[in-house]
């Protein structure tokens, strides 16, 4: 693209007009060299009127000492010609180390220049430094050797570490996966196997309340250890704390249990939580809080740059924030595939027929909704519907919603009985609509089971 062109172009992320050197221009270095770096060129009023800039020599090197002690990056800077003017082009690379100007710190958001906080920069600090690679402050004595020996019989057993011998010793072990180097541990050989917690990793727990509403805790475990312990004693804590139905069928002396959530779907929320989060986060634990009607899962961490909860239902993706930890999880048989946690929690709820789970995140945080069946048999059946509706709420929770046409193509009746009985199983709290006139659509009421109104 030529100058000309360029000088038409609106101000972006990695562009920017300046008419002169002031506080301003600097800010903005600073914030293209703390994201992806870019280009000023000054020379050019607000109103993109080329105004043009000195350009000797001298004036060249007093801008580049100026931006050296100021900022103390080495940026490209250029004279260029446009319109029988000449202007300065600055180019700044992205940094590696962040870039102050006067003590505080910026970045680039759309076109805009604004000071990082405390978290982003915090977390540009950090980033590109996985925590579980660090080198741990613990030695081989704090490793507990029974975790170990068991991490290689379910490795062998998962055939992921067919040769490995669960005699050898202990640091041979552990430098043969990476975990230690000569005498010094990781952060991740001792979170994964380590004898207790201290004061050192005392953030690093689980926690897992039962409430009967949003104040009142009936039930709560605070967990520590190793991962495989917190894996271990979570799930115990997860089924103590749901409720399981059994059905004696009579063809055979077994009876099958019904959990209200897959116990597969929960082994997987909560593997993810400790394989994910983010152990350079202090003062925050995993929390995982369960409701009468619905589970809820937050993890410390949200996903890595580049990745949407959106892109990962799709297409499974793998950019482990604890890479040493994944692979151990993965080798032990816990983990069947990089990436694949979302769908198989996705695929669990579904072949059980249950609300699809809601992944919520933002840059600190993944958090993780599981709801459970809410209209089972026997509530339904209190409620005292047609068999008509009746028929049709396995649909409705296969496809999420439907329409009115949807409804009366389901269960074969007229316009007029359809919208009759969508009224009557919205106002029995069964159903709620979204939409108006004929964008409107039906779906299972994600709410408690109290009284519920609504209108067609």
């Amino acid at each position: 693209m030529t100058l000309d062109k360029l000088l038409n172009e609106i101000e972006t992320r990695e562009l920017e007009f300046k008419e002169k050197p002031n506080p301003a221009l600097f800010k903005t270095l600073s914030a293209f060299a703390n994201t992806n770096g870019g280009v000023v060129f000054i020379g050019v009023s607000d109103k993109k009127e080329i105004t043009g800039y000195r350009c000797s020599n001298a004036d060249l090197k007093e801008l580049s000492d100026t931006i050296v002690n100021k900022l103390a990056i080495h940026p490209v800077i250029e004279p260029v010609k446009c319109e029988g003017k000449t202007l300065v082009r600055i180019e700044v690379k992205k940094s590696k180390a962040p870039v102050a100007y006067e003590g505080r710190y910026y970045t680039r958001v759309g076109n805009t220049t604004r000071m990082m906080d405390i978290e982003e920069l915090k977390e540009f600090l950090i980033s590109g430094i996985e925590w579980d690679s660090l080198t741990s402050q613990h030695g081989l004595a704090d490793i507990d050797e029974e975790t170990v020996r068991l991490f290689v019989r379910l490795a062998k057993s998962a055939g992921r570490l067919p040769a490995a011998d669960e005699r050898e010793p202990v640091a041979a072990i552990l430098t043969r996966l990476g975990l230690m180097t000569g005498d010094q541990l990781t952060n991740g050989a001792f979170l994964l196997f380590g004898k207790k917690q201290d004061t050192y990793l005392s953030d690093a727990v689980l926690r897992i309340g039962r409430f009967k509403d949003g104040a009142t805790i009936i039930g709560d475990r605070w967990i520590d250890g190793n991962l495989f312990h917190q894996l271990s004693d979570g799930e115990e804590a997860l089924r103590n704390f749901i409720n399981v139905r059994y059905e004696i069928s009579g063809e055979t002396p077994e009876r099958k249990e019904h959990w209200d959530y897959p116990l597969p779907a929960l082994r997987e929320a909560l593997m993810n939580a400790l394989v994910h989060r983010d152990y350079f986060r202090k003062n925050e634990q995993i929390m995982i809080k369960i409701y009468d009607d619905e589970i809820w899962f937050h993890n410390p961490g949200g996903l890595p740059k580049g990745l949407s909860i959106e892109q990962l239902k799709a297409q499974p993706q793998s950019i482990p924030r604890n890479p040493l930890i994944a692979r151990i999880f993965y080798l032990a048989g816990y983990i069947e595939r990089y990436g694949s946690g979302i769908q198989r929690i996705l695929t669990s709820f579904a072949d059980a027929g249950l609300p699809e789970p809601e992944f919520r995140t933002d840059a600190w945080s993944l958090a993780l909704t599981m709801r459970k069946d809410l209209f089972t048999e026997e509530y339904l059946a209190k409620l005292g519907l047609s068999e008509r509706q009746l028929q049709a709420i396995p649909s409705l929770r296969k496809q999420g919603s439907v329409s009115k046409r949807e409804y009366q193509d389901l269960v074969s009746v007229s316009p007029r009985t359809a919208l009759s009985d969508l009224t009557t199983l919205i106002n029995k709290g069964v159903l709620v609509r979204t939409g108006s006139g004929k964008s409107s659509r039906y779906a299972l009421s994600t709410k408690p089971k109290k009284e519920q109104t609504g209108n067609t």
